[in-house]
């Protein structure tokens, strides 16, 4: 389905996903006015999108590099990037009321995959720890979740 040809997001429901979307679309400010429109006072919205303040883009930024790929943060599909500032100023002006954030974990298992599965997990947990104590810095995902007044 055609996200950007939608006139209007069918009712009768209490909860919205947006898992990797937003970046994607050519006007995201628009898709959250109709989810908003279509949300039931005190109705949710939860949603994901790749961190652009991560420590992997930051550091390619210094070198002078914005390397577009297949898949990932700077997904050459993307066509808006987000820090949870920005993300969260788009959402409370298409009306919600912010509740909470969080991040994921960069996806080691697909980012290596030939890693030893011993030394992954060891990594995996070590990623995990430093992420919740850097979550802008490591977030690989910006999670938000949002409630329609």
């Amino acid at each position: 389905m055609d996200l950007e040809s939608l006139g209007r997001l069918p009712r009768g429901c209490g909860a919205v996903i947006a898992g990797d979307t937003l970046e994607h679309l050519n006007d995201p400010q628009r898709m959250l006015r109709m989810i908003h429109e279509t949300l039931p006072s005190g109705g949710l919205l939860f949603l994901s999108v790749p961190n652009v303040a991560n420590l992997y883009v930051r550091l390619s930024l210094l070198f002078g590099r914005f390397p577009y790929a297949d898949r990932g943060i700077l997904d050459r599909t993307h066509r808006y990037f987000f820090t949870f500032r920005s993300l969260r100023e788009m959402v409370e002006s298409a009306g919600f009321l912010f509740e909470c954030r969080a991040v994921s974990t960069i996806p080691l298992p697909l980012a290596w995959p030939r890693l030893p599965k011993p030394l992954l997990a060891a990594l995996s947990l070590a990623l995990s720890a430093a992420t919740h104590l850097f979550p802008t810095l490591l977030g690989y995902q910006l999670l938000l979740r949002v409630r329609r007044p």
